[in-house]
């Protein structure tokens, strides 16, 4: 990885502190718990609490298509060399409504199935593959580790849940 420390500046997230044997299990604890904050309160899910913020659906919508986009490119990364890889296109992916009609239950099993899928790829990766490399695009164009790229991938899912949960308290109260 590099020699810089990034950190999350919300969530406070460090990428070099992730051990990479624990990335899996995190990403299964994070994508079902949201999953099941997506069906304890559907209502709320469906809401942006302010115009700036995502609904709890599209927060969802983004960690599960994250979860597929990044599985496609830790297996890149594994059988090519340093290959750059197409960009997820978040902000296109809501302005062209493609997460309208994605209810919360339809969201939440999606969210589990793609969770545990790379989950799975990840644990099938020999440890040395780890420091393979690819360009990666966020925060900046980067040359990024495999170790990196599940990292952001658990970045992904622990901040967002932490979204998600937060938005359930601001539709109440809002």
């Amino acid at each position: 990885m590099s020699d810089t420390i990034e950190a999350c500046p919300v969530c406070g997230f460090v990428w070099d502190d992730v051990d990479p044997a624990t990335v899996p299990g995190r990403v299964r604890t994070a994508t079902t718990a949201m999953a099941e904050v997506l069906r304890t309160h559907p209502d709320a899910m469906t809401q942006r609490p302010s115009p700036e913020r995502w609904s709890g659906v599209e927060y969802a919508c983004h960690v599960r298509d994250v979860c597929w986009n990044l599985r496609d490119r830790i297996v890149l990364g594994a059988v090519e060399d340093v290959p750059i890889p197409h960009g997820l296109h978040t902000d296109d992916r809501i302005a062209m409504g493609l997460y309208t009609r994605d209810t919360p239950e339809i969201t939440a099993g999606d969210l589990v199935v793609a969770g545990d899928v790379v989950a799975r790829t990840m644990e099938c990766l020999p440890p040395e593959l780890a420091e393979r490399t690819l360009i990666y695009g966020w925060p900046r164009v980067a040359e990024r580790t495999l170790h990196w790229v599940a990292a952001q991938l658990l970045h992904e899912c622990e901040h967002h849940l932490d979204d998600v949960r937060e938005n359930v308290t601001l539709v109440a109260g809002g």
